[in-house]
């Protein structure tokens, strides 16, 4: 199993929608999410497939999945975040460049629902690690949950160390 590097102040998440994009009407929360990340010390890159959700979708599946083959490729990125999960992620399977990815550095993809049809492929094809954890759009800075709270305790460990729901 590759496990990417511990996220801590200064690593940098990049926020796509592989699937169901946001509406306009949960921009404020998206807003206060991604406010919420940068204060923890993240850098934050937030991808065009995003912000628009149409018939389900933030983007036709061309697009979402040379967005995310350019996430996963950049070794400067050290985690994924899509907003949620959503119903159609399994169309960007056939159209990720495994060989490429494999050369990639690995990286964390957060999330849970169709997100995970994405994380399966990744950790069978390619043996990296996943956080099979709370979605984006549940960080808000106010939630007390403590296992959407504790996800970063668990990411930012590094090899070696250990931490306790």
């Amino acid at each position: 199993m590759l496990y990417p590097s511990p996220l801590i102040a200064g690593s940098t998440i990049a926020i796509t929608a592989f699937s169901s994009g946001v509406p306009s009407d949960c921009h404020p929360r998206l807003d206060i999410v991604i406010a919420g990340l940068k204060q923890r010390g993240f850098d934050v890159i937030e991808g065009s497939c995003l912000r628009e959700n149409y018939q389900h979708l933030s983007a036709d599946k061309i697009t979402r999945a040379q967005e995310l083959m350019t996430m996963l490729c950049d070794d400067n990125i050290d985690a994924i975040m899509p907003p949620w999960g959503g119903e159609l992620a399994m169309d960007l399977l056939p159209l990720l460049d495994y060989e490429r990815l494999a050369l990639a550095k690995p990286k964390w993809l957060i999330g849970f629902s169709d997100i995970s049809t994405l994380q399966v492929a990744l950790t069978t094809k390619l043996g990296w690690a996943s956080a099979h954890a709370t979605n984006l759009m549940q960080l808000h800075p106010q939630e007390t949950e403590s296992l959407t709270t504790q996800l970063f305790d668990c990411l930012s460990c590094g090899q070696g160390q250990s931490f306790e729901q």
